[in-house]
């Protein structure tokens, strides 16, 4: 005996649609189970967006906190007169300089363009030095024409003590 059971054409689309159901459960299912810890890669570059404009943000802030003393500095570093160096003036030169190179360390922001503030910080620090081997050259130029003005008259007084003594001696002799 043969146990085919054939089924009625309405039969074997209820029976279809019947496993399409089952289907679409088991894939609803396992899908559930396999991604209900996945993380979306477009909520974390979502997040990313907002860590990076939160990190534009804090540096845009310390720009306008640094951008005040990075022209205080500069006009003071160019302004600095050549014939004189107050201790003052260095010593506030010197610390505002360092203000800015501390700047590039704030952990708080990871944006490298932070990294700005320690190149102008070198720079600050350069052509502040560079002014005060100016000052330094120029007051050593002022010494050695003060020396030679001095020992041209100091030479020239000489030169006369001889000439009368030249005249004295040969007065004499005569």
């Amino acid at each position: 005996m043969q146990g085919h059971v054939s089924l009625s054409k309405k039969e074997k689309h209820q029976h279809f649609f019947y496993l399409l159901l089952l289907l679409g459960a088991a894939i609803i299912i396992l899908g559930f189970i396999f991604f209900r810890n996945y993380q979306s890669p477009f909520s974390s570059e979502a997040s990313y967006e907002m860590q990076l404009l939160e990190q534009k943000n804090k540096f845009a802030s310390l720009q306008e906190e640094i951008s005040p003393l990075l022209h205080k500095t500069f006009d003071k570093i160019d302004g600095l007169q050549l014939k004189s160096l107050q201790p003052y003036v260095e010593t506030d030169i010197e610390n505002n300089i360092n203000q800015i190179a501390n700047a590039s360390n704030n952990d708080k922001i990871s944006d490298p363009r932070k990294e700005s503030f320690l190149q102008i910080a070198r720079y600050y620090k350069m052509y502040f030095d560079d002014k005060k081997i100016a000052a330094k050259k120029t007051e050593n130029i002022l010494l050695f024409e003060k020396q030679f003005t001095e020992c041209s008259i100091g030479f020239k007084e000489r030169e006369q003590q001889l000439a009368q003594k030249n005249a004295a001696i040969s007065s004499r002799n005569n």
